[in-house]
């Protein structure tokens, strides 16, 4: 992965679209700037702002000791302000020292040679060694956590702040890669040189990674060594503290910066699993994925905008569910089908489409690190087959009988009601590699289903509502897992009349039984015949469907306003469980689901139907 991400950040940093390297940026506003005009004397205003939107130096040793930023930092470090809220920093006095340590290393370094940056930095130190912001008003008001920057106000760099300056930013990078070293056996820094194992270039190896990412809360190192087992080049105890990476400060520090532009950005993340009472659980999930596409991409006769196809390719995922919202129409499920359909070629001459990739990570917070889970790296040309297959395998008719459509992983994850973490990942890998999905799904699907069906029709009609959609969707993931890569699956989507399969028939059963018993009721029961004998017709047939029979010979199918019809399906489902040697005595769990999608594609039928048949019979 991190290769990916180190290629995906110098796209990103091409575009523009990423901070300066060892830049980050910060929840905590720019609060105050210090405004210097230079001459006899120096004069000095202290302004109060609130800068979002500017990224700041970062350094991820910051909280284990006093570490200086270059000419912006909490006001504790730019001005020694020890005033905070409930108390006095005691640290305040070390920390402006560190600070006035940086900028005299600065001023030595061989790296700042714009005269007019060096004459800006003297009449900073100039101010601070003169306390003239102390002098301004305001001063009283700052508070030992408030972020400061400095600014010219005349000269070549007025209006500028100074950590902005290219060769500030280019400092700091130098001194990132010293605070980032690995330490020997007494906690001193040491320097490493080796091959890095992204980019291949020999140089200084990091110990440590220049920034931290962005996970569900908080921030952890995207890559750590945590325990001696996972360091095979040293020997002896703590060995974890003193190994290095492996990588060089640049891809280290890329490959965070492209990472944290996935996290912020919805089109690229999705929350797979949330548990809203543990941030740093692993039972948190989330993925992020992207696209590699080396030049614009057709579909059809159109060229497609990329961010839209990946609109597209992630609109399967799972979305943290928020209550009371309602559920999304399927129309990005619809769009993807259609793209799928179409030829799709790249536009430049020399490419195929194996050129594309689609990358997908999925991660968990574990304790103040990351765990990555699982990692997808597949060509649109491979990915576009498996996606097909997917959907194709997840189309079912509406409940209502009245069209096909494919459903989301989204509500599939909110139908099963579980925590289980694996399921939504079985699922992920089955539409993006192409797995089988697993038969974990099967036994939590069909039992999540039998209570929807045994349970009955809800009072509350938002409530009727979810039960009918999630009963779609337990139906559908029903199928994917039984037909998933089989040619059946297209004849699966809705009733087949020439399925011949006893659970199949069974299902089929109960829902002309149940059908019946509606018609000749009028349609005026909240419960009938399925509400209580669902359970033990999906498993065991032989022991209940001649009580049913029985019931519904003498009870419901006599009567008139069942219809022709009815009458006949009943005969025909009888006729050919004869031919196959009558009712199973114990459906096995494949079974039962072949039994649950009888029923619905029997009952589909019928809702599809009504009326229709009145009209044909009088006729």
């Amino acid at each position: 992965m991190f290769k990916e991400l180190v290629d995906l950040g110098r796209d990103l940093e091409a575009q523009g679209k990423l901070p300066p390297a060892g830049f980050y940026y910060y929840t905590e506003p720019i609060r105050w700037v210090v405004h210097i005009w230079p001459g006899s004397p120096i004069k000095v205003w202290l302004e109060e702002v609130e800068l979002t939107n500017k990224p700041r130096p970062y350094d991820p040793t910051r909280t284990s000791g006093e570490r200086a930023l270059p000419f912006v930092h909490e006001a504790g470090y730019a001005l020694g302000v020890s005033k905070q809220k409930g108390g006095v920093d005691k640290r305040a006095a070390k920390k402006h020292q560190v600070f006035r340590e940086l900028i005299k290393k600065f001023l030595l370094s061989p790296l700042v040679s714009d005269f007019a940056l060096r004459e800006a930095v003297s009449y900073v130190v100039e101010v601070l060694d003169k306390g003239l912001v102390q002098n301004d008003p305001r001063f009283g008001e700052v508070q030992s956590k408030d972020w400061v920057s400095f600014m010219l106000e005349d000269g070549l760099l007025a209006g500028q702040h100074l950590f902005e300056h290219s060769e500030v930013r280019n400092f700091w990078i130098t001194e990132l890669e010293e605070r980032c070293l690995a330490n020997d056996k007494k906690g001193k820094s040491v320097t490493v040189v080796g091959e890095c194992a992204v980019c291949g270039s020999v140089g200084t190896l990091i110990g440590k990674l220049p920034l931290q990412v962005k996970l569900l809360k908080g921030t952890a190192p995207l890559h750590c060594l945590n325990e001696d087992a996972f360091v095979s080049y040293l020997a002896g105890q703590n060995i974890s503290k003193q190994a290095h990476l492996g990588l060089c400060l640049a891809c280290g520090d890329i490959a965070t910066r492209a990472f944290n532009y996935l996290s912020n950005n919805p089109r690229h993340r999705k929350n797979l699993v949330r548990d809203k009472n543990k941030a740093d659980s692993l039972a948190n999930q989330m993925a992020i994925y992207w696209l590699k596409a080396p030049a614009p991409l057709q579909v059809g006769d159109s060229s497609i905008n990329m961010e839209d196809l990946l609109a597209n390719l992630g609109s399967l995922m799972v979305e943290e569910r928020i209550q009371n919202k309602p559920q999304a129409p399927p129309a990005d499920l619809v769009q993807m089908n259609r793209l799928l359909d179409l030829p799709w070629k790249p536009r430049a001459s020399g490419l195929r489409l194996d050129d594309y990739a689609f990358y997908l990570g999925v991660l968990s917070p574990n304790v103040g690190r990351v765990a990555l889970r699982e990692w997808f790296s597949v060509s649109l040309e491979v990915l576009k087959e498996n996606l097909r297959n997917f959907l194709q395998a997840l189309t079912l008719v509406s409940i209502s009988g009245d069209r096909c459509r494919p459903v989301s992983i989204a509500v599939l994850a909110e139908a099963l009601d579980s925590s289980e973490p694996n399921f939504i990942r079985s699922l992920l890998r089955a539409a993006y590699l192409g797995y089988r999905p697993s038969a974990e799904l099967l036994v939590k699907a069909v039992s999540q289903l039998r209570v929807f069906w045994s349970k009955g029709k809800r009072d509350r009609p938002d409530e009727e509502r979810q039960r009918l959609e999630y009963i779609q969707a337990l139906t559908a993931l029903l199928k994917l897992v039984i037909s998933y890569g089989k040619e059946e699956t297209v004849n699966m989507e809705k009733l087949d009349f020439q399925r011949c399969s006893k659970p199949y028939l069974c299902g089929r059963l109960l829902a002309i039984l149940e059908e019946a018993q509606l018609r000749a009721a009028s349609f005026k029961l909240n419960n009938t015949i399925v509400n209580r004998f669902y359970g033990a017709a999906s498993t065991a047939p032989a022991s209940v469907f001649g009580n049913l029979l029985r019931l519904s010979t003498t009870a419901h199918l006599p009567n008139p306003k069942v219809g022709m019809e009815v009458n006949l399906m009943v005969e025909e489902v009888l006729s050919l469980l004869d031919d196959a040697e009558g009712f199973p005595r114990i459906l096995k769990l494949p079974q039962q689901a072949e039994f649950a999608l009888g029923f619905y594609h029997q009952r589909a039928y019928f809702r599809a139907t009504r009326g229709k048949s009145k009209i044909k019979e009088s006729n």
